[in-house]
């Protein structure tokens, strides 16, 4: 992580700096989309329920949601059953196409939006050896692979469309498959993406995985909800509540990551702890940037820039909620995100007691790993706002790794105990 100091009278510092006007790689031409309804029928993801709280016509007001970071407030809104997300439209005047002042923006045009911006992320980052992600400004920049979801007629054969991407077997991963077709993930550079699939003729789509449908269903929630909030205070309050609060303290808080298929199986856990590093270290350098973007001129004035590092992206700028479209400021699903990043690993204090106290552990055969977020035998944080008991620094770090190209999906821990789930017991004492 690129670390951030006050410049001195005799001194400067420097700083991240991510240039917004970056030049944009455009490709000429894009490969069968996926609609709403044909993706939602392969992978089942934490998108669905977003596009319930983005399109939710009863939005609350802004005053109910400026206190998100606040530790005794349950942060989720309780939103309307929605009966058919097909009718389902955006009330709030902001959310109107720009195009049409008469279309009424939908779920469906949410995903459009959502699927173009990640095919222009994909279609720019990359890496130079050794240092953060960047967005490349050459169309001639290789840029990195990133999981893509293809999903082939019933008449193909996986093998033959894996090693179309000149992938082994092992280094895709089967996700469905019926009588009309099956469907795979696997990484890939957006260039090589687009030649494969447009050499089968129509008989292959594919799309770049969208960030949010790496999150698994219910993560959000869980990570926002009271009873899975990471304990603060070291004492124990003996009251009625005692027994559910020291079940609520004594256990470990996780969040699960899974790597892309080509990462998973790593030899050595001592490479598995490198990938770690290096994708906590690409989120750190995002979140000071996103950071600086916020701050106003005059206070820019105390940092410098390190020109190694401008064309960082901020967290901001690629996660797909946050930069689908300004248009989205009115609503209040859309400015609940952008407040968990300024108030999470977007402000001033990046989360760093978070990233300093987590506990790293690699699951079995190093498919994956585990995030402790109050790791037992682990140092306990030592200021609340820029720790993991600061829902913020939690959600945002979610958000985080799901649109970080070595990451496949993200889920939180939730155990129970004596049939009792313990976020349920937790907020039943509110």
């Amino acid at each position: 992580m690129i670390g951030l100091h006050w410049r001195k009278t005799i001194s400067t510092i420097v700083l991240l700096l991510y240039v917004a006007t970056i030049s944009l790689v455009v490709s000429s031409s894009t490969p069968q989309q996926f609609s709403l309804e044909d993706f939602q029928r392969v992978l089942r993801s934490s998108l669905d329920s977003e596009l319930d709280k983005i399109t939710d016509e009863k939005v609350s007001t802004a005053q109910e949601t400026t206190n998100i970071h606040a530790k005794s407030k349950t942060l989720m809104r309780r939103r309307a059953s929605i009966q058919n997300r097909e009718e389902d439209v955006i009330k709030s005047r902001a959310l109107f196409d720009r195009r049409s002042s008469g279309h009424v923006y939908t779920s469906e045009d949410i995903w459009d939006d959502i699927v173009r911006h990640t095919w222009k992320i994909s279609d720019t980052i990359k890496r130079v050896e050794g240092k953060s992600l960047t967005r490349t400004t050459y169309n001639d920049d290789v840029t990195l692979p990133i999981p893509f979801l293809v999903c082939g007629e019933e008449h193909l054969d996986f093998n033959d469309i894996v090693a179309s991407f000149n992938k082994l077997e092992e280094e895709a991963l089967l996700v469905s498959s019926s009588d009309d077709e099956f469907c795979l993930v696997l990484s890939t550079t957006t260039v090589q993406g687009r030649e494969v699939i447009d050499s089968f003729g129509g008989s292959l789509k594919g799309v770049p995985l969208p960030d949010f449908t790496k999150i698994q269903p219910g993560t959000i929630d869980e990570v926002l909800s009271k009873g899975w909030s990471v304990p603060f205070s070291q004492e124990q309050v003996v009251t009625k509540k005692s027994n559910a609060t020291e079940m609520i303290n004594h256990w470990e808080r996780i969040i699960i990551v899974d790597f892309t298929p080509e990462l998973s199986g790593m030899n050595e856990e001592a490479d598995l702890l490198k990938v770690v590093n290096v994708i906590t270290n690409d989120i750190q350098d995002m979140g000071e940037v996103g950071w600086y973007q916020k701050i106003d001129e005059e206070e820019k004035q105390q940092y410098s820039v390190d020109e190694s590092t401008i064309d960082i992206p901020s967290l901001s700028d690629v996660f797909s909620l946050t930069a689908i479209t300004t248009a989205t400021s009115d609503n209040q699903r859309i400015r609940f995100w952008r407040e968990v990043f300024k108030n999470g690993i977007e402000s001033k204090h990046v989360c760093n007691t978070m990233f300093s106290t987590l506990f790293v552990k690699a699951r079995s055969g190093n498919y994956s790993f585990e995030l402790v977020l109050n790791p037992m035998d682990g140092p306990p944080a030592e200021e609340y706002e820029s720790s993991a008991s600061n829902p913020n620094c939690v959600a945002s770090l979610v958000a985080a790794l799901s649109v970080h190209p070595y990451v496949l999906s993200v889920k939180a821990n939730f155990p129970t105990y004596h049939g009792w789930n313990v976020a349920q017991l937790m907020d039943s004492f509110k």
